[in-house]
């Protein structure tokens, strides 16, 4: 049995996929398998990937037609056997001794996951990931499903080494029905089943931001689908019967992934997704003023905390403008600091 095996999840990234491959191959830590998963390439993704095989026979192709990444993910763990598994973007690569690494610190007290820093990727430019508030420690019971649904681990597959046995013990489903947040949906799942977890503080991981396939840099009804995450994972707490210890974490969780992160597409963009984003998110009644996460988020800024009281009243229109009074307000602000 290798001691972890990394899936990798391929669609149309010809340009970045020998990189990634090579990242893999190069490991200091020989006892892996690598299981690459084409989901339905156009281009010659692919054919990259064949050519890799052919020199490392710890390579294994799965090549299927085009059902998204959480399929392909799911199909590569069907066939793993590793202890431990890595899920990996096609386009994004390793440090040289990352799973050396982490696969050390998982033996060191049996964890069930290892989370880790990361690089954001434009172009030339990296930017070191923030881990908000975390103090790099064991998390034990509900701590880690708690931190995650506040955003204050990084929810991405790909930022976990997590035990095979793990998930299978646990019967733990790949959310394959939901377009958007798919990750998001499944760290939650791992997270109520109080998994053992370390959080160590090293970037081992290359996270390439400026994909151009990328959802998360467009804007599309795909959007629209993080309401079914949210959903799911309501459903999956009060499935476990741990909804209401957890429901102001939830209602956060809620606010960030249908309100927060996408303010710049409701109240400053002039599209057809901009009210409906709004209704979904004010048709889930959630008081979050009274939140104490999102007291947190605000304290630390008395005007952004008036301007966003104005973003979430019932009135979509005098949103919008004290949205573009706050966003002028910031230029400003940004402008006297440089002088």
């Amino acid at each position: 049995m290798p001691k972890v095996s990394l899936i990798v999840s391929a669609y149309n990234i010809e340009r970045y996929i020998k990189k990634c491959m090579e990242s893999l191959v190069s490991q200091t830590l020989k006892d892996i398998e690598i299981i690459v998963v084409n989901d339905g390439s156009t281009d010659n993704t692919l054919r990259g990937i064949q050519q890799m095989a052919e020199i490392d026979p710890r390579i294994k192709v799965i090549n299927q037609s085009n059902k998204g990444v959480m399929r392909a993910r799911k199909n590569g763990f069907n066939v793993a056997k590793g202890e431990y598994l890595l899920f990996v973007d096609g386009d994004d690569w390793l440090a040289e001794d990352a799973i050396e690494v982490l696969y050390k610190k998982a033996k060191q007290k049996d964890y069930d996951i290892v989370c880790y820093k990361f690089y954001f990727v434009d172009g030339d430019e990296m930017k070191k990931s923030s881990t908000k508030s975390i103090n790099f420690q064991m998390l034990v019971g509900d701590d880690f499903l708690k931190k995650i649904m506040t955003s204050k681990i990084n929810p991405s597959l790909w930022s976990k080494l997590i035990k095979r046995k793990f998930i299978i013990n646990n019967e733990i489903s790949f959310p394959q029905s939901i377009a958007k947040a798919q990750d998001l949906a499944f760290s939650c799942s791992l997270g109520m089943h109080d998994p053992k977890v370390c959080l160590i503080d090293k970037y081992l991981y290359f996270y390439v931001t400026s994909r151009s396939t990328s959802v998360t840099n467009s804007i599309s009804p795909v959007l629209l689908e993080v309401e079914k995450a949210t959903s799911y994972i309501q459903q999956q707490l009060k499935y476990h019967h741990i909804y209401s210890e957890n429901k102001e974490e939830f209602e956060f969780l809620a606010f960030i992934h249908n309100f927060w992160v996408n303010r710049d597409i409701i109240y400053n963009k002039k599209n057809y997704l901009s009210k409906t984003l709004y209704k979904r998110w004010r048709s889930m009644k959630i008081n979050i003023k009274k939140n104490t996460y999102f007291k947190e988020l605000v304290k630390r800024d008395p005007v952004k905390v008036r301007i966003i009281s104005y973003l979430l009243v019932r009135n979509y229109s005098l949103g919008s403008l004290f949205y573009k009074f706050y966003n002028l307000y910031t230029l400003i602000i940004k402008g006297r600091r440089t002088v």
